[in-house]
């Protein structure tokens, strides 16, 4: 493939991944926010009336787990996870790149699987309501698992093109 392609290519990945990094944040804002306001709803009514809402557990404990997920796909594509670099930065660049090269490979792998395995189940448990919540579908709650390896894919994908598109130019 030509660089000229390729960086086409990966211009248009990076370009799709500054909307998704975009609508990402938006929706985490919107996720933070109607936590709180719920949760703070929630204690007002306990503590005043001594009536709270039946369900805010269940729809907290939710939202959580989906802002902890997108999140973390977020901090990932920003590299702005925990890693260990001891030996990472021990190396010269060749050897980093072949490093990066079979991260990103593992990682796609893994994300293909959480990507399809999480659909699977997420449709599996499409069905199923919490008590409390007769309106809710859970399997709609495992949507989070296969966005969140999307994401992180996505990713990979862009810096796996930004490592051959750096191996052509040298």
């Amino acid at each position: 493939m030509p660089d000229t392609e390729k960086s086409v290519l990966g211009n248009k990945i990076e370009g799709v991944m500054h909307k998704v990094s975009s609508v990402c944040g938006v929706t985490l804002l919107v996720l933070m926010c109607s936590l709180i306001l719920l949760l703070g709803v929630n204690i007002f009514l306990r503590y005043c009336f001594d009536s709270p809402i039946a369900w805010s557990n269940t729809i907290s404990r939710y939202i959580y787990i989906v802002i902890a997920l997108i999140g973390s796909a977020i901090a990932y594509t920003q590299q702005s996870h925990a890693r260990i670099d001891i030996l990472y930065n021990r190396v010269g660049p060749k050897t980093k790149k072949v490093f990066d090269f079979f991260h990103c490979i593992i990682m796609m792998t893994l994300c293909v699987i959480f990507m399809v395995v999480g659909s699977q189940h997420a449709v599996t448990m499409w069905p199923v309501h919490p008590p409390i919540i007769p309106w809710l579908p859970i399997g709609s709650i495992y949507l989070a698992i296969p966005i969140f390896s999307f994401l992180i894919f996505l990713y990979l994908l862009t810096k796996m093109i930004s490592i051959f598109n750096k191996r052509s130019a040298s």
